[in-house]
C-alpha cells in the first residue's frame, strides 16, 4: 500500500486548518514515523525555494483517507498541527 502524508496549520481560534498546499509531502511504501495527537511538531521551510510553508504547534487530528483504484489501496493521511501556548523551550535543550 503507498501512502502520502501531509501536514496542515491550524492558528488558534480558526475554525478549520489553513490550505496552504504541500507542507513535506511524504510518500512511502513501507513504515513511516508519524506523530500523534499531542505530539510536538515543527516544520521548518524557510530555506525551501519552493516557498513551501513553515510552522509549529501541537497535533490535534490525524485524518486516514483510503481509497481503492482496482486491486491497490492507497492510504492519504492528513495530519493538522494547531498553534499552542505550551513553552517549547522546555521541550528540549538546544
Amino acid at each position: 500500500m503507498k501512502y502520502y502524508i501531509d501536514y496542515q496549520y491550524m492558528p488558534k481560534g480558526a475554525a478549520r486548518p489553513l490550505d496552504d498546499g504541500e507542507a513535506v509531502a511524504i510518500e512511502t511504501e513501507g513504515a513511516a514515523v508519524i506523530p500523534n495527537v499531542g505530539d510536538y511538531v515543527q516544520i521548518e521551510n524557510s530555506m525551501d525555494p519552493q516557498g513551501r510553508v513553515s510552522f509549529s504547534g501541537k497535533v490535534q487530528s490525524r485524518l486516514f483517507r483510503y481509497i481503492r483504484a482496482g486491486s491497490e489501496v492507497t492510504c492519504g493521511v492528513n495530519i493538522v498541527v494547531a498553534e499552542d501556548d505550551d513553552d517549547w523551550g522546555l521541550l528540549i535543550k538546544e
